[in-house]
């Protein structure tokens, strides 16, 4: 049995005892978003869970979930540890490495239990709530797109790869590297991918990909 592979997005949901109020308030809304949907989470069990009066909450969010949603997509996005890629140096020197690690980092932070479950959560009920799925392709998908065809942008600029328009190279790279990765882990009842076997679905889509713009 595959042991879950750990997040980052698992521990911003799940902070410590001594985490600061602000922190608390985001993660308590992200497992409440979670637990019961984006309609059933009400702000009044968010402050609860989060241990705070409801007039602090709309203190800080004076529009509501849509805004609190909105933050809590924010500070996952803040904890992707591959914003910096298209002026790493190491990862410009070697484009095969430089996709290996935005893939592998992209996969790994959506893998946790938690974090999947935030996905899911945000699949179903962007359904009925459309503005939901928006709001997290404008502050996730969209950033996260952006950064990997700057990267491939560069890597064209400085004549290492043929890539002749960056923003389809990378849309067609996450798109692969979502069907075979990120999609079956949010899938339902499905078992979590441990990281040595995310590591050789990315290493194939990478090299698969490498070898699409040499032709």
């Amino acid at each position: 049995m595959n042991v879950a592979t750990s997040s980052p997005v698992d521990e911003l949901l799940n902070p410590g005892e001594s985490a600061s109020r602000p922190v608390r308030i985001l993660a308590a809304a992200g497992r409440m978003f979670i637990e019961h949907g984006y309609e059933g989470a009400s702000m009044e069990e968010i402050a609860k869970a989060a241990a705070v009066t409801r007039q602090t909450l709309y203190n800080r969010f004076p529009e509501g979930k849509e805004s609190l949603f909105v933050a809590v997509a924010e500070r996952m996005w803040k904890a992707f540890s591959v914003m910096n890629v298209a002026t790493d140096e190491r990862a410009l020197a070697d484009p095969r490495k430089g996709l290996m690690q935005i893939g592998t980092e992209f996969a790994c932070f959506w893998s946790g239990p938690t974090a999947a479950d935030f996905l899911r959560m945000v699949i179903m009920e962007g359904r009925r709530f459309p503005v939901l799925a928006d709001r997290f392709d404008e502050v996730i998908q969209a950033p996260a797109m952006t950064v990997i065809s700057d990267y491939l942008a560069e890597l064209a600029r400085r004549g290492v790869l043929a890539v002749q328009e960056p923003e389809t190279a990378a849309r067609d790279f996450m798109e692969t590297l979502d069907g075979r990765v990120l999609w079956k882990q949010v899938r339902a009842n499905s078992e979590p991918l441990a990281r040595e076997e995310i590591e050789q679905i990315v290493e194939r889509t990478v090299d698969a990909f490498l070898r699409s713009l040499r032709h």
